[in-house]
């Protein structure tokens, strides 16, 4: 693993260039402790180098659910929903108190100081169940996970949406300082925090149907959030919910309610811009008025010419956008 230069200008603190996908095997016998992950790649802060060891040997337990995706992608309502989930629906304990202190960012100390706190530690010392969050991609994850077979929720969403909530969530923490212009054409180069993101999902596309992998998209959660409330009901072995805790849930977990939150919204929580929102429109096709025309074909040809590979297409995993 190289450290390089910074890649961007626009980019604060130094950027570390990390392994790329080789082949292109049958999807069924595609596992991560299976692949040789010498071309991979993965951009991350300089920071990582000091905690990568320590999370690649996390120790898990039986009853860890990790919620991986990409950022910007839905991971605070699947949070919020996984959690009231794995907690009998504790809503007085969501109202008053930080998801971010009821589910641990785990690598949160790779790219800031959490007020003097150590993440993979305070993800160690979390009581049971543990709901961890995570944007490292598959290759990057604790070993464990996968040679333990340990629940992974991931939600993935496309691609354009994705790269306006990411500008607008750098911008306001600080992490860019560029035009959203210059911000796509840096993310289709894999020169963002976390890229890259295609093979971010895909990875976990291509696992969806293994035991241990809960694959759903935020296009989904938007269109039909009770379907996917009652499969993760299953996947994680909660008791049913009747209709008025469905009712409950549901209405809790609408973005009115979850944006208008003293706790469920976590803007309060950053440190960032006198502007800054950390939840925005909460649509699907926020793009459409905020990308120019020629950056939605950009990023629709470098979307497609990646899923091609594999033989997949953007309306396959996310429907219309």
């Amino acid at each position: 693993m190289n450290v390089s230069k910074p890649l961007s200008s626009s980019l604060s603190g130094s950027i570390i260039p990390m392994m790329q996908l080789q082949g292109k095997e049958e999807a069924a016998l595609w596992l991560p402790l299976q692949q040789d992950w010498g071309n991979r790649w993965c951009t991350m802060p300089q920071r990582y180098l000091s905690f990568c060891d320590r999370i690649d040997a996390f120790e898990t337990r039986a009853s860890d659910v990790f919620v991986v995706t990409f950022m910007k992608c839905g991971t605070t309502w699947m949070q919020e929903l996984a959690w009231l989930l794995l907690n009998r629906l504790d809503f007085d304990q969501a109202k008053r108190s930080y998801l971010m202190d009821r589910s641990i960012f785990m690598e949160l100390s790779t790219i800031r100081d959490r007020y003097g706190k150590d993440s993979v530690t305070v993800c160690d010392q979390m009581s049971n169940p543990r709901l961890i969050k995570t944007h490292l991609p598959a290759q990057l994850l604790p070993r464990e996970i996968w040679l333990r077979k340990r629940k992974i929720i991931y939600v993935a969403r496309n691609a354009k949406d994705v790269v306006v909530s990411s500008y607008h969530f750098m911008k306001g923490v600080g992490h860019w300082e560029g035009s959203i212009d210059e911000f796509v054409d840096e993310f289709m180069k894999d020169r963002v925090m976390f890229t890259s993101y295609l093979s971010h999902f895909v990875d976990f596309y291509r696992m969806r149907n293994e035991k241990n992998i809960f694959f759903v998209t935020y296009e989904e959660m938007k269109r039909d959030l009770k379907q996917v409330i009652e499969r993760l009901v299953k996947f994680l072995d909660c008791q049913p919910l009747d209709e008025i805790q469905m009712e409950q849930l549901l209405k809790y977990l609408s973005f009115e309610n979850m944006k208008s939150g003293e706790h469920s919204n976590p803007t309060r929580y950053f440190k960032a811009r006198p502007d800054f929102e950390f939840m925005r429109r909460g649509i699907v096709g926020s793009y459409k008025d905020e990308l120019s025309a020629a950056h939605r074909e950009a990023l629709d040809n470098w979307t497609q010419n990646y899923l091609n590979e594999y033989g997949l297409n953007e309306f396959e995993i996310f429907g219309n956008i």
